[in-house]
């Protein structure tokens, strides 16, 4: 599958800090989509960090493309049928035991205590490689960006991004260390079965990709009012475009988020997990195989035991509906971090 990004054409590099601080407030936000809904009983845990764990149950599923490649591309007209790439054979898999997923993605908060308490230094401040992302809403190379200054106003409680897989794992194995527990990245399998929690639709809130303004931070009309000239364009991992560039797919409502939003905003699914489609993409464990599910193990599969690029699942607040499913795989780099590349954990239950 390839690597989504969209775009807009910038011819200037830019750098420069921003400070953390809260964004969208309500005061400037209009009225938006969003409601409450009846959140059903779940079992959470909160570990030495605040941070919440939903006990997910053992389970089966289906997984992969819940419907014939012609109904997606018929559904989404811009979609080209590349980046459906391995998503099929749709496939029984079995969850053998419960684990225990962080409720929200890790926060910029929670990132940062474990930066500072463990002294890591990011895979950016390491190789000092420029990487994509946004300065005054325009799309750059730089290497200035990191996880509290990337480009738009940010606050504790939205999503930590430009996390590669790498610093995601020193995350957990930090975790693991102080607490005496094991703390990993989910596999690919876990966290379809997470996300779809029993659903078998395009989303785990239904097939209309439009209803993801209550479900999830996507690419609606307040992404359109800050990047009203954005592109859609398919890139591999060394960055080579890999489609033709058309209009940005924006969805029609809007749910008061132009970037990032703060964990939690929007509507759970059945199991009690929130941001599971858009806000920030999330690492999984696996090595990406875009023929993996052809031979794939009906128990807890982990995927292949080497390659070139890790899983990527769940989309960001920046990518167009089609990757936000719950079906779509996205692969990059381990080494590379994305403004919207961030994760969440799995605790094994004990």
């Amino acid at each position: 599958m390839a690597v989504f990004v969209s775009t807009v054409v910038c011819s200037q590099v830019v750098a420069e800090n921003i400070a953390i601080v809260a964004a969208n407030s309500a005061s400037a936000r209009p009225e938006v989509a969003i409601d409450v809904a009846t959140t059903p009983v779940i079992t959470t845990v909160r570990n030495s960090m605040g941070m919440k764990l939903v006990l997910v149950p053992a389970g089966e599923f289906q997984r992969g493309a819940e419907e014939d490649r012609t109904d997606t591309l018929a559904k989404f007209p811009y979609c080209s049928a590349a980046w459906l790439e391995g998503e099929l054979p749709r496939h029984a898999v079995r969850i053998s035991k419960p684990f225990y997923m962080g409720q929200h993605e890790v926060t910029l908060g929670q990132f940062l205590e474990f930066y500072h308490a463990a002294g890591h230094k990011l895979e950016i401040e390491r190789d000092g490689k420029p990487r994509l992302g946004y300065q005054s809403a325009q799309l750059v190379q730089s290497n200035a960006f990191r996880p509290w200054a990337p480009g738009w106003a940010i606050d504790y409680d939205h999503p930590a991004i430009y996390v590669s897989w790498h610093d995601a794992v020193a995350f957990c194995q930090w975790l693991s260390k102080t607490e005496g527990k094991k703390y990993r990245l989910p596999t690919e399998a876990e966290w379809e079965y997470a996300c779809r929690a029993g659903t078998n639709t395009r989303y785990s809130f239904g097939d209309d990709p439009e209803e993801m303004v209550r479900h999830g931070n996507g690419p609606d009309q307040d992404r359109k009012a800050v990047t009203p000239n954005a592109i859609f364009a398919s890139f591999d991992v060394q960055g080579k475009k890999t489609g033709p560039e058309i209009p940005f797919p924006f969805l029609a409502r809007r749910d008061g988020y132009a970037w990032t939003a703060p964990v939690g905003k929007f509507r759970p699914n059945t199991f009690g997990l929130y941001d599971m489609h858009g806000n920030a993409w999330e690492w999984c464990s696996d090595w990406y195989d875009e023929h993996a599910y052809e031979s794939a193990s009906a128990d807890d599969p982990a995927g292949p035991p080497a390659g070139k690029t890790r899983v990527l699942r769940g989309g960001g607040f920046n990518y167009a509906p089609v990757p936000l499913r719950c079906a779509s795989r996205n692969n990059d780099l381990p080494s590379n971090c994305g403004c919207s590349y961030g994760f969440r954990v799995v605790c094994e239950a004990q």
